[in-house]
């Protein structure tokens, strides 16, 4: 008799146990999928480009014994050439450099769109013609009072 309450207290034990478990793993997968819907709302934006959409790609940095914050972080101009499953998209350089063309197949989140300035969108030229030039004001600009050299009469 004393045998048989001792295996029911310890396989009552054991099932505590593993309750507990199951009740920690349950809110693990909570908080997991709670960061997920936190991540997709905030960072992973779709970002639908198409074939012949102009963008760049971010560049390693040279290793060098030099710093790597003056290096450029991307390289462009870049054109899609084909849309690929799973974010991926087949580029290459618009301009080929040194006659050899540079292509490659990279995931979204390496990409930054990117934006030409061509005569057609330029604002400024269109406008410049209207705008007043830039005149000098001509308000007086006067010394600071420095150790109470010079007080007025209040």
């Amino acid at each position: 008799m004393k045998n048989f309450k001792e295996e029911r207290q310890s396989l009552l034990l054991q099932i505590q146990e593993k309750d507990q478990n199951v009740d920690n793993l349950k809110s693990n997968n909570d908080s997991l999928v709670k960061t997920n819907s936190y991540y997709d709302r905030n960072k992973s934006g779709k970002v639908l480009l198409r074939k012949g959409d102009i963008l760049a790609v971010r560049r390693k940095p040279n290793t060098t014994s030099e710093s790597t914050k003056p290096q450029p972080r991307y390289q462009g101009p870049m054109v899609v050439t084909q849309v690929r499953p799973s974010d991926k998209y087949r580029i290459s350089q618009l301009e080929p450099r040194n006659g050899r063309p540079y292509a490659t197949i990279v995931h979204v989140s390496q990409l930054k769109a990117c934006r030409s300035w061509n005569e057609d969108d330029d604002d400024s030229s269109t406008n410049s013609h209207n705008e007043p030039e830039m005149q000098r004001s001509k308000r007086t600009v006067r010394k600071p009072l420095r150790y109470g050299d010079f007080m007025p009469n209040r």
